[in-house]
């Protein structure tokens, strides 16, 4: 689905009401110098292009200079375009430029680090929005991505997003800032093909009764130079509450390596619950079981549907069945669970499908009567880092049908010192100290042993199975 002009309303009830946006610097291994940015003309071989060199990915002004053209209070196009920037210059978008003869109000985030084939890479992210919103947090953002690479002692650019930007945020009086931006920065890119990386991104909206949550897929095309957003038709999860036409629907979901097409691996979603079949919303609504499981390829602008067929791991089919399906794919121990569903769980304790049924798909590192246990990495919720999972189980086998099948740990790679200080900082709940409305409703904090050492872990049990 492409979002890119799209206008994106939330329901905060599903993501909880503790969405935060953390702006991650340049880190210290950066060795980032003190010199200004600027650009350089460099003519390797043959060639005569431009290059993009950086000498300071943390100074905002300057890297602003460089990537983009700014503009000030004296050279604007019009008198309402200096009333736009008169009002907006107070706000967190402090640098201006023309995107497509609108004034645009911009935001540095800062820079996220990570390795492509054992080289740093560098991503910086700026957001921007229409001056004229600057101010109003109902107003939805884009997202600017730069990607660097070191060369000497500089930082050369070498892929970036067009001037539109990517979805970042949404719209309306409940909106949601950062959902993009929030993943990629708590997020270790994963391989959307054999030679491109990138996020899968889940983002959540809601209007006209009902709320959904579509994929999102990013590449960072180095070969190209371009970071750009898949088109897509693909929704991950749905709910209907409207008067004529009531039904629901999740997903397991992830990216299937055994098969690839244009340089990027299918995509298989794996639906179960109700949905609604009717053709056209002028027909009466036709309620049914919604057990499909889909495979999209990517055709080299978008995912298309290629197959469809009944959902083995469904247990609505055939619940013995699906257990035939349980710690089948070989992922040494680790499972894939995505930023989205892990901060769900932490900022409400909301167990969503994925994080429920998805992940028993996988086998776990550890098996015991009581929990299954699968090693996590490459994802952080408020800065910590989430390295396991466990989930309840009725016995050695798997079984799930027990109250006990429903206890959920997410363990962090911090003490339980470090972690409540970290989630009291960025929620304002005290998670080792919930009150009695908050239990229930959050998980509470607390040590577990992992892998011989002695982690923080929330844990979200059933008191009365």
């Amino acid at each position: 689905m492409k979002f890119n002009k799209i206008t994106l309303g939330i329901i905060t009830c599903t993501l909880g009401t503790f969405i935060y946006s953390y702006h991650l610097y340049a880190s210290n291994n950066l060795q980032l110098a003190t010199d200004t940015v600027f650009q350089q003309k460099i003519a390797p071989s043959e060639k005569k292009d431009s290059r993009v060199l950086i000498k300071n990915l943390s100074n905002a002004q300057e890297l602003f200079n460089t990537l983009y053209t700014p503009v000030s209070a004296n050279n604007l196009k019009s008198k309402e375009d200096l009333d736009k920037f008169s009002k907006a210059k107070d706000s967190e978008y402090n640098f201006f430029s023309y995107l497509k003869a609108e004034l645009s109000a911009y935001e540095y985030k800062g820079v996220k680090v990570y390795q492509n084939n054992s080289e740093d890479r560098y991503l910086v992210a700026f957001t921007h929005k229409n001056a004229e919103y600057a101010n109003m947090l109902s107003e939805g953002t884009n997202l600017d991505l730069f990607l660097f690479k070191k060369t000497g002692d500089l930082y050369e650019l070498i892929a970036r997003t067009s001037s539109d930007g990517l979805v970042n945020g949404s719209s309306g009086a409940a909106a949601i800032a950062d959902m993009t931006y929030d993943h990629i920065m708590n997020s270790d890119p994963i391989n959307i093909g054999s030679h491109y990386r990138g996020f899968l991104v889940r983002l959540m909206y809601s209007g006209g009764g009902q709320s959904n949550s579509s994929a999102y897929i990013i590449v960072l095309d180095e070969i190209n130079k371009k970071i750009y957003d898949i088109e897509n038709n693909i929704s991950f999860e749905q709910d209907s509450w409207s008067n004529n036409s009531e039904y629901e629907y999740a997903s397991f979901y992830f990216l299937d390596k055994s098969t690839e097409r244009n340089g990027v691996y299918d995509l298989a979603v794996l639906y179960e619950g109700t949905n609604d079949f009717r053709k056209s919303y002028d027909d009466a609504p036709k309620i049914a079981p919604y057990n499909i499981y889909k495979t999209y390829k990517f055709d080299g602008k978008s995912y298309k549907l290629e197959s469809e067929q009944p959902n083995p791991y469904s247990e609505t089919i055939n619940f013995d069945g699906y257990q035939n399906y349980f710690s089948k794919m070989n992922n040494e121990g680790y499972a894939p669970v995505p930023y989205e569903s892990l901060f769900r769980f932490i900022s409400s304790g909301n167990i969503d499908y994925w994080l429920g049924k998805g992940i028993r798909v996988y086998k776990p590192s550890q098996k015991t009567e009581e929990f299954f246990t699968w090693k996590v990495k490459g994802v952080r919720v408020y800065g910590l880092d989430v390295i396991g999972v466990q989930r309840g189980v009725c016995d050695i086998s798997g079984e799930n049908r027990c109250g006990y099948a429903g206890d959920t740990i997410v363990i962090f790679d911090a003490s339980v010192d470090q972690a409540r200080k970290v989630l009291k900082e960025k929620t304002f709940v005290d998670y080792a100290n919930l009150s009695d409305d908050q239990k229930g409703t959050y998980p509470y904090l607390d040590s577990i042993v992992f892998n011989g050492k002695k982690k923080a872990a929330l844990y979200f049990l059933n008191e009365n199975p």
